[in-house]
């Protein structure tokens, strides 16, 4: 009931649910229900409630964060602008930050567009250490770089994107056209 509520857009009713089944001693969350409620956290912003989840999961009930689960803190530290604190966060996870951690990408197009570039750079690599052969990782920095107009970040991205021989999907991604571009 809870993840159906968090998943149609019902967030404040499902931490609400998730208030009452816990009062009333009915909660027996498992991995799944955690991931549905710090993810209705992220998009309603509590960010104390959404540490205080995270830090029950554990303490309360025995259960194991995994990277959903950190995924999820991290968008939620995003969301709200607490941009030092996601990338500290990230940092600080038991295991290293894969692509499931996908929230930290659009944090990272949050310290672009808030103008903290540097901090920025710092995320996508760890993000692209995870997937290097991944273009999508390039891409998305790439636009963020162009967005930002940092042409000066942008070209050496682009440069990596080649010599590791990378390859886009020709004519699906704007990357493709600036490496077109780039070439002539």
């Amino acid at each position: 009931m809870i993840s159906s509520l968090a998943l149609n857009g019902w967030e404040k009713q499902a931490l609400t649910m998730y208030e009452k089944m816990r009062s009333k001693g009915l909660l027996q969350p498992n991995e799944i229900t955690f991931v549905a409620v710090l993810s209705a956290c992220a998009r309603v912003k509590p960010v104390d409630f959404g540490f205080q989840l995270f830090e029950a999961m554990s303490r309360e009930f025995g259960l194991v964060a995994k990277m959903e689960h950190y995924g999820c803190v991290v968008y939620l530290l995003g969301r709200v602008g607490l941009l030092q604190e996601a990338y500290n966060f990230i940092k600080k996870m038991p295991f290293e930050a894969d692509a499931t951690v996908s929230g930290a990408l659009w944090v990272l197009v949050d310290f672009m567009e808030a103008g903290a570039i540097e901090l920025g750079n710092e995320v996508a690599q760890l993000l692209l250490e995870s997937q290097l052969n991944h273009s999508g990782r390039y891409v998305q920095l790439s636009c963020i770089y162009a967005g930002a107009k940092r042409m000066d970040m942008l070209l050496p991205s682009e440069k990596a994107v080649l010599d590791a021989g990378i390859h886009t999907v020709p004519a699906h991604s704007f990357f493709s056209k600036l490496i077109t571009a780039a070439a002539w």
